[in-house]
Formats: structure tokens, sequence, C-alpha cells
């Protein structure tokens, strides 16, 4: 697939022939071997930035590259040029709130409501982050291999840790993780129960919600006693 663009500035991603080809011009992609400007760097952090607010607002399919663009100070064909598509630029914005969220928050896989109430913390502050993640499932986006085998490790991280006694072995790991970020996401997704929207909370309803988090979550982990 090649991106295209002509004259008049109009674009199009896809297979071409080369009968489709008069008056259009092909968009190369930046190589990723070709060492980046401070420029192609910034403008590429505008782009992302900007793009993370489209995509959280209007989802993949209503979100629009010209406003991107025009949001990010950049141009469509720049933007083209860098990600490829809409759906590559969708999957690189996803890819970086990932990375940012697993960096930001240290799995305690002996402590899960601990971990799980700095998730909750982490997730409700940065919003644009928790609505990028229901978007892509929604929209049945896969995550990167890297970021498929980080869950992995913290599955088996938690097997350990059931092993040790730390955590209840009644649920799988697998299962009990997805229960997990079940409670994470539960006020994101519930219909309104007379309670605050979650785009309206201040700091005390965070720490507030944080605190069910981690009741919650320790009900769910912590090890049974035998009677």
């Amino acid at each position: 697939m090649e991106c295209l663009f002509d004259d008049s500035k109009m674009y199009r991603c896809g297979p071409t022939r080369s009968n489709e080809l008069v008056g259009w011009r092909r968009i190369r992609p930046v190589k990723s071997d070709t060492p980046i400007s401070p420029a192609a760097s910034d403008t590429r952090e505008r782009i992302l930035d900007a793009a993370r607010r489209e995509f959280a607002e209007h989802g993949l399919a209503g979100a629009r590259v010209d406003r991107i663009a025009l949001a990010s100070r950049s141009s469509k064909e720049r933007l083209y040029a860098y990600y490829g598509d809409k759906e590559r630029l969708f999957g690189a914005v996803l890819d970086l709130g990932f990375r940012r969220f697993v960096e930001s928050v240290h799995f305690t896989p002996r402590d899960l409501p601990g971990y799980s109430m700095d998730a909750f913390t982490r997730l409700a502050s940065e919003k644009d982050e928790h609505r990028m993640l229901l978007w892509a499932q929604l929209q049945g986006h896969l995550p990167a291999s890297e970021h498929a085998e980080v869950m992995s490790e913290r599955v088996r991280e938690v097997e350990q840790a059931q092993r040790d006694g730390y955590v209840d072995s009644h649920w799988s790991a697998a299962d009990l993780m997805t229960l997990i970020f079940g409670v994470l996401f539960s006020w994101f997704t519930t219909p309104d129960l007379d309670q605050r929207a979650h785009r309206r909370w201040d700091d005390d309803e965070i720490a507030r919600h944080r605190l069910v988090v981690g009741e919650a979550v320790r009900r769910l982990a912590e090890p049974r006693v035998e009677r």
C-alpha cells in the first residue's frame, strides 16, 4: 500500500496501478534508519498530541485527518509521510499511550490493590488515555507485539505471586487481570447512576474512587482463609 497526493492536495492510500498514477505523486514515508532532526521530532510530537485528542474524542472512524493536521500546525502530506494512513496513526498514538501508562504505573504483583489504585489514578487523570484504550477495544485494534508481551509477562508474575501465597489462586492469573481492568474501567463505561460524570471529577472524587478500586481488588486478590 502507498499514499498519493495531487496538486489539489487530495490524498488517498491503497494499492495502485500504473494507469491510476496520472496527476498523483507518491508520499514517501520517512525511513526508520533516517536520522530524525529536532524539527522533525517536534513535528511528530505535535502530530501525535493532536491525533490523541482527535481520536479520543471521535474514535478511528470519526476522526478527521485535516483536523489533526490543522491542530498540529502540520500538513496532511507530512502526516501521511510519517504514518502512512489514519489507522497507522491511530496505532502509533495507542502505542505511545500504552508505553506511557506502563512507565508511569509500577506493576506490583504481590500488591495488586496498590497497583490498581495507582493505575486508576493515572487513567482518571489522563482522560485521553483511557478513552483511547476503550476505542481500541471497540474497534478491534490489536496491540503491538511488544505490548502483548508486557501483559503476558505480568500474567506470569501474578502466577508466581499465587504460587508464593500472596494472591488468591482461586482465579487463573489471566482471569484475575481481566477482572482488575474491568474494575479500573468501571466508572468510564457504566451508564449514569446519579454520580458525577468522570469528565467532571475533581481530585477528591478521584481519591474516593481510588479507595473503592483498591478495596474491590483486595477482595478479588487476597488469599482466602480456609475455615
